[in-house]
């Protein structure tokens, strides 16, 4: 009897612990505060006015616990914000910076402004208020083209109309660019310099806007492309020789194009072979000591990033 009772005993205890672990492991963790904190507001929202497109673009930091953000937007409201009546036009997802707005009118006011969302469904405080009021947009600039000069690309285009300014795109892309200009701020001038991307192509396009707070841009013109495998450098000049007894020195003027990257001596000793490549020094400088008792002609051109010159003019000497 004894032992029946300690086995029972036991058998009760091994119930209760299983029972135990059994509960323990289904139960779960209360949700933490964290989860409900209120998110940070967007920050640094901008608008402009693009064709038939209103971007908004915003900045956002901590996306963990984010939901997305909701897009707001007052229409024909008066100059004071407190007047404007925001209505949800969307929820856009939470790696978004940016959204277009193609449903609107010209010549009306508009107010935009962004909140973020939560998992729980927690909304922050708004971002700033943006105002926007979209106007009839300028035509696209034409017959736009470029020059490659001696340390700078210059494009220049035509007029698209009085009082319009102007916005250069830049992209090693094609057909592919950003909301942002390479000029600060727009130009007025229908001619840009930049630098030079000397080791792939790089493509440009102009837009034509009104020069006010909004940001009314036109139309993208034709893009170019600026292939730095086209750059011909100018012909080398002031090509001079001196016989030095048992060497020839020749020197010329160094190419003004910072990207010519060296240059290639021609010599010919006989009609019948020609010029034949002598070297191809990177200054403007070269020594020939092969001695053959013959005249030596010698001709120069210049090398830029894949093309060669014309040549120079010739300088013979008796070697």
């Amino acid at each position: 009897m004894r032992l029946s009772a300690i086995s029972f005993q036991l058998s009760a205890i091994s119930f209760i612990a299983l029972c135990s672990l059994l509960f323990a492991c289904g139960k779960k963790e209360p949700p933490t505060l964290k989860a409900y904190e209120k998110p940070d507001a967007p920050s640094g929202l901008k608008a402009i006015h693009r064709e038939n497109n209103i971007i908004l673009s915003w900045s956002y930091n901590k996306r963990e616990n984010l939901k997305g953000f909701h897009v707001l937007r007052a229409a024909g409201t008066g100059s004071q914000q407190e007047d404007a009546e925001f209505k949800k036009i969307t929820l856009v997802e939470k790696d978004a910076n940016s959204y277009t707005d193609a449903d609107f009118k010209t010549d009306t006011e508009y107010k935009y402004k962004i909140v973020a969302r939560s998992l729980k469904n927690v909304l922050s405080n708004d971002s700033n208020v943006i105002t926007v009021r979209p106007l009839p947009v300028p035509p696209a600039p034409e017959n736009v083209s470029f020059l490659a000069g001696n340390d700078a690309l210059s494009i220049s285009w035509g007029s698209a109309g009085e009082n319009i300014f102007y916005n250069i795109y830049k992209s090693p892309d094609k057909g592919k660019y950003g909301i942002n200009p390479i000029n600060a701020e727009p130009i007025k001038t229908m001619l840009y310099s930049d630098t030079f991307e000397l080791t792939k192509p790089i493509y440009y396009t102009i837009r034509s806007l009104l020069n006010n707070e909004y940001r009314n841009e036109g139309p993208a013109s034709d893009e170019i492309e600026v292939n730095p495998a086209d750059f011909v450098p100018l012909r080398p000049e002031g090509l001079q020789a001196i016989f030095a007894g048992d060497k020839v020195v020749i020197s010329w003027k160094e190419s003004p194009e910072t990207w010519v990257k060296k240059y290639r001596v021609y010599r010919k000793t006989n009609e019948k072979e020609g010029f034949k490549l002598a070297g191809e020094p990177v200054t403007p400088a070269f020594t020939d000591r092969e001695k053959t008792g013959t005249k030596h002609v010698y001709k120069i051109t210049a090398v830029g990033p894949s093309k060669e010159s014309e040549f120079s003019g010739a300088v013979a000497v008796d070697f």
